[in-house]
């Protein structure tokens, strides 16, 4: 018992360090799911969508989907690309939403689909 004591806390360390981000497939992307180990400052189920979906109603979200999409990949150290899964970019798509006013919400993920995010 004591000998499955380590390996167990290594991979809870290393479980807190999981995190993921999925793009939808466009004519300029194949799309997909990145598992990374990487600092927990985002969600577990992440999305690009997440950090562009408190700015300003006025401001252009496709830079900021293109900077955090950049941000996740030069932070983390990519353990497996998946397939895009329709199931999972909704997922993604509910935690980002969590807690967040619900027309203001609606609203940039409105600008937000228009670029095919």
């Amino acid at each position: 018992m004591r000998v499955l004591i380590l390996p167990g806390l290594v991979l809870l360390a290393c479980g807190l360090f999981l995190r993921s981000y999925t793009l939808p497939p466009a004519p300029d992307r194949r799309g997909g799911t990145t598992l990374l180990l990487t600092w927990p400052n985002r969600p577990i189920f992440g999305s690009p969508r997440a950090d562009c979906i408190a700015g300003p109603a006025d401001q252009t979200v496709l830079p900021c989907l293109i900077a955090s999409v950049a941000r996740a990949r030069d932070d983390g150290i990519v353990l497996v690309q998946l397939p895009f899964s329709p199931t999972y970019y909704d997922l993604s798509g509910r935690v980002a939403v969590m807690g967040r006013d619900p027309a203001q919400t609606q609203a940039r993920l409105a600008q937000i689909a228009r670029f095919g995010w």
